[in-house]
């Protein structure tokens, strides 16, 4: 990845975070995170066990990705600009879901999970494709536990709970 792609990765990383704030934000009140509207009603245990995931998935999101702005994977589906190109697909894909879920754009919202999804399964596919890198196991482990958020907390849990709690409006 050279200096203008890694730029561009980490003005969106900054762009998504200010997009998960702003439009994570709601009118209503609420005692923390774990209690917050768009968790659609999860069970509070379920959310906490979720929520710790998250924090592993960032951990392992940043290690990953921090280690490949030094040291492009050189083999694999990343290798060249493929990893600039999953990366751009990961964060423009994260962008459309706490626009669309703010905005009750049901089906959207659910796409972009899906994006998402499919975004983390290519990176962590490249991961475990690369071949002789002292960081490998690194990474697998941090995109591993980005993959139990986007794949299956995400993709399969808050999907699911949240086309139940919206089926008569999607």
């Amino acid at each position: 990845m050279n200096g203008i792609q890694a730029t561009i990765i980490i003005i969106l990383a900054a762009l998504l975070m200010v997009a998960y704030y702003y439009f994570c934000q709601t009118d209503e009140k609420y005692e923390s995170y774990l209690d917050h509207p768009f968790w659609f009603g999860i069970d509070r245990k379920v959310v906490i066990l979720l929520v710790f995931c998250q924090i592993l998935a960032i951990i392992g999101f940043i290690t990953a990705i921090g280690s490949w702005l030094f040291n492009p994977p050189k083999s694999g589906c990343l290798k060249d600009d493929k990893l600039f190109y999953a990366l751009l697909f990961f964060f423009l894909s994260n962008f459309i879901w706490p626009i669309a879920t703010k905005y009750n754009q049901y089906i959207l919202s659910i796409l972009g999970i899906i994006l998402t999804a499919a975004a983390s399964i290519w990176l962590l596919a490249g991961a475990v494709e690369e071949e002789n890198d002292d960081f490998k196991v690194y990474r697998v482990a941090g995109l591993l536990c980005l993959c139990i958020v986007t794949v299956l907390s995400d993709g399969v849990i808050w999907s699911s709970n949240y086309v139940i709690k919206n089926k008569e409006k999607i």
